[in-house]
This record gives C-alpha cells, structure tokens and sequence, in this order.
C-alpha cells in the first residue's frame, strides 16, 4: 500500500509540475489524527529545499489515486488548488519555513491520509498524516488497518493464523472420529448378519437337491440291511 501510495504521488507531482522521472526521498512514517467533525485543524511540515522550488499538499483516500490539494512555488505568494478543493475549506500558506494547511470545520469527508510534497532537483515527502473523523465506517477499519501496519509495511497476523489452525485441527478430529464410528459400525452389521446373507444368497433348486438325494441314498441304505439278513431258513413240518 505504502509502494503504490508514493508511486501514486510521484507520477502527479511529475505530471503537474516536470514531465520528467527524478529520484524520490521518503523521510517520515504516517501517524494518526482523530479530529470531531466542526473542527478546525492545521498540519504542517517544514521546507528543506535550499534552493526555491514547488511545494503541494496532496491527500488520498484508501488505495485510491493520491489527489494534490493546493501547490504554490516558494518565491512566490500565489496558491492554486486542484482537483475541486476550495480555499474556504483548505488554506496553504507558508510561514517562513514552515508549510501550513489549514482546514477549516472539519467533516467525514476529509478523513484521508494527507501529504506534504517537495520539488526542487529530486521529490521530498514528509509530514504523512492520516486524518480520521469519526462517524464513518472507513474510519474504524482504516484505522485497524494503520494498527495492523508496522513502519515497515508488515502486518501482524499471528493471532489470525493461530485462530485458523487450532479450526483446522479440530475440525480434523472431528471427521476422523466419526469415519472410525461409521467403520466400525459397518463392520459390526455386516458380521452380524453374515450367516443369514448366505442363507438367502444360496440357490433354492440347489437346497431341493440334496434335500431329494439325501432321501435316495437313505433308502438305498435300508433295501442293503434287508439283504444282508440270514439267508438259511428253517422250515419244521408238522406231522
């Protein structure tokens, strides 16, 4: 965000004042203003030119292009302003060495983050405010988003990342207990009634069969006894 907010206001302070590429020196990380709306506030930054040159205030809003406010040229005492921003409501002036704007009776409308720029041989920005009016939505999550934000650009996500991996483990014991249950419950069903599906998976013209067979070499049994029985017979005549 930092990368595209200074490449954002170098590419309009080139198109407004130069056409032309220098190099660009950043000198101070953003800190953070809470203002009520109706107020009057003042930010300032100090010129380090040592030759004459151009100075603006330039403001942006989210991620959005970085839009100039008001530029003026050292040596002289005239001020334009850009981009719709009126004089009655945002004053630059300079005194001394020291670059004011002033806004007069603050609203929501103002929350941003603003910027004084410098131009002499190479770019200069210093002074990065982010004005916060509260009684906006953008306020509290700009102002989450500056607290998760080191000078640095890093941000801090260590809590997020521990909340999302404890969700993750539990929710993998949870599945894996309930594919154990699933298991052994279909283990214990299928053991079960193992014995009365092969009953009924067996063919009924198979059981007939040897139910009929069975019979058959019963009765061949039985004619066998009967022919193995003594065969001399004893006849007595009776006179």
């Amino acid at each position: 965000m930092k990368n595209r907010f200074i490449l954002g206001i170098y590419t309009l302070i080139e198109t407004l004042f130069f056409k032309s590429l220098t190099p660009v020196i950043l000198v101070s990380p953003p800190p953070s203003m809470v203002v009520h709306r109706g107020d009057n506030v003042t930010l300032q930054c100090t010129n380090v030119l040592k030759d004459p040159g151009h100075v603006a205030w330039f403001k942006q809003v989210n991620v959005s292009e970085p839009l100039c406010i008001a530029s003026m040229y050292i040596s002289q005492p005239y001020v334009k302003h850009h981009n719709g921003f009126q004089p009655s409501h945002m004053e630059m002036f300079i005194n001394n060495k020291i670059i004011f704007l002033k806004i007069t009776e603050v609203d929501v409308a103002d929350s941003g983050l603003y910027c004084c720029g410098m131009y002499n041989q190479y770019f200069i920005f210093t002074n990065m405010t982010f004005l916060m009016v509260p009684g906006n939505l953008f306020n509290y999550f700009s102002a989450v988003t500056t607290e998760c934000y080191d000078d640095d650009g890093t941000m801090y996500l260590l809590p997020l990342v521990v909340i999302l991996a404890v969700v993750t483990a539990v929710l993998l014991i949870v599945i894996i207990i309930l594919f154990v249950s699933n298991s052994g419950t279909e283990n214990y069903n299928c053991s079960l009634f193992h014995d009365v599906c092969n009953l009924q998976n067996q063919d009924p013209d198979a059981l007939n069969y040897a139910a009929l067979k069975f019979t058959s070499e019963k009765r061949k049994m039985e004619r066998r006894r009967e022919k193995e029985l003594d065969p001399h017979v004893v006849y007595a005549a009776t006179r």
